[in-house]
């Protein structure tokens, strides 16, 4: 008897903005995001989990954060969030309190276990730059989780996009000598 699929959904870059406000002036995000939790909920079958790789908020706001949970609310699905460059760590953190984050401040980094499968949601937001980056504790923190348990798959969560020809940044670490060599790892990024 073969094991039983497992199913994961990434959403991202919802750019949730203030009710009754359009992103850039022309995009209702906050429709499309009911759309998008309308259709998870309606999947079959149903995914286990749901990933949202950044960009939740687009300026961003306490305001956005708290309009984004009540828009989140309906979701039947068990869910947890990083942040992408839109972001602000420490809104995020007071919004979603509960979230089983790896530090009590800084990088919003999460480990879950979802049916012998290990996601591990890494925070490389940089605070108010479009670029990403993985800190050192990010960094180490992520040798732990791998080294706790090898013989689990395991599957890596970014906003930002990591590039095996990159050379000296923390993309070509995280590809040359961490998760990538563990054959049972893949990375995720939500963009590319």
């Amino acid at each position: 008897m073969s094991p039983k699929p497992v199913h994961i959904a990434q959403i991202s870059d919802l750019h949730i903005k203030p009710p009754g406000s359009l992103a850039y002036g022309k995009v209702d995000t906050a429709k499309a995001l009911e759309r998008c939790i309308a259709a998870l909920n309606e999947f079959d079958p149903a995914p286990d989990f749901v990933v949202i790789s950044g960009d939740l908020a687009d300026t961003p706001t306490a305001e956005e954060y708290q309009y984004l949970k009540r828009l989140l609310a309906p979701l039947k699905l068990p869910f947890a969030a990083i942040p992408g460059n839109h972001d602000s760590r420490e809104l995020m953190r007071a919004a979603f309190p509960s979230a089983s984050y790896a530090f009590v401040s800084g990088a919003l980094n999460q480990k879950i276990e979802v049916a012998g499968l290990d996601l591990l949601l890494l925070d490389s937001s940089v605070h108010r730059k479009p670029h990403g980056e993985l800190e050192e504790p990010t960094l180490q923190w992520l040798d732990e989780m791998l080294a706790s348990s090898p013989d689990r798959p395991a599957l890596l969560f970014l906003h930002h996009p990591h590039s095996r020809q990159a050379s000296g940044t923390w993309t070509a670490r995280i590809c040359s000598t961490r998760a990538i060599s563990r054959p049972s790892c893949a990375v995720i990024p939500a963009c590319s």
